[in-house]
């Protein structure tokens, strides 16, 4: 499996055939562990595991595993009394972009060779991904220049993309790389700041941003800033 062209493809999947969010949170931490094993078709996970990685309760986990199994997300087979539940991701990538893969790879046969074809393809297929992977999907451009996409985090954007929309959730990520704020907190203030605003498009942003003064955008973001620093102290004092 492709761990990125999985979480694309969940995405678009999701935003067809909605989950709740506990099922997409357990399916972003079934995900984690079968990358663990190495992407193997079946993998075994503890179910003490799974509840201490997603935070669920348990009879929201159980209730979110039914309702992956159900719509197609993973296979599942429950282990006896001493045996460890079984899992297998369903892949998410439609059969389609492999289809669009081969049909251009055959039509670039009939002039290069078989080797020469395949190179020049991945070389494309590089470059495309260089160029628009972290252009295009928030999942992507968190990776690139927040940090790891823990399952939380996948949860979050997954929420803002379907309150806001996937584009304004990458405009505010970009002003806060722009502004070298390199967390998410900054980025929510910014979405919540549009919610409330009732912006719905990049226009939208334009608009609401060339009317808020720059002094009160900067206080503003010194107030999402402090509030970052306050609950980062709290989690540190209950740690």
């Amino acid at each position: 499996m492709n761990y990125l062209k999985e979480i694309n493809a969940f995405h678009d999947e999701v935003e067809l055939n909605s989950l709740s969010a506990s099922a997409s949170l357990l399916w972003y931490v079934l995900m984690q562990f079968n990358n663990k094993t190495g992407w193997k078709k079946e993998f075994t996970v503890p179910t003490a595991a799974i509840l201490v990685k997603s935070g669920l309760s348990e009879s929201s986990f159980l209730r979110a595993r039914k309702e992956l199994e159900e719509k197609g997300y993973i296979l599942f087979q429950s282990g006896s009394r001493h045996q460890t539940p079984t899992y297998q991701m369903i892949s998410q990538v439609k059969d389609k972009e492999i289809g669009q893969v081969e049909d251009i790879v055959k039509e670039r046969v009939t002039d290069e060779t078989e080797d020469s074809v395949t190179d020049s393809f991945k070389r494309k297929e590089r470059k495309r991904k260089e160029g628009e992977g972290g252009g295009r999907n928030p999942f992507a451009f968190y990776e690139q220049n927040f940090g790891v996409l823990t399952p939380f985090m996948a949860e979050k954007l997954t929420d803002w993309c379907r309150r806001i929309s996937d584009e304004l959730v990458m405009e505010a990520m970009k002003i806060a790389t722009q502004h070298n704020k390199l967390f998410f907190n900054y980025c929510e203030g910014i979405l919540k700041r549009w919610e409330n605003q009732q912006v719905r498009t990049l226009a939208d942003v334009e608009r609401v941003e060339s009317k808020t003064p720059h002094k009160k955008r900067k206080k503003e973001e010194r107030a999402s800033e402090l509030k970052r620093m306050v609950n980062e102290y709290r989690k540190e004092r209950h740690a």
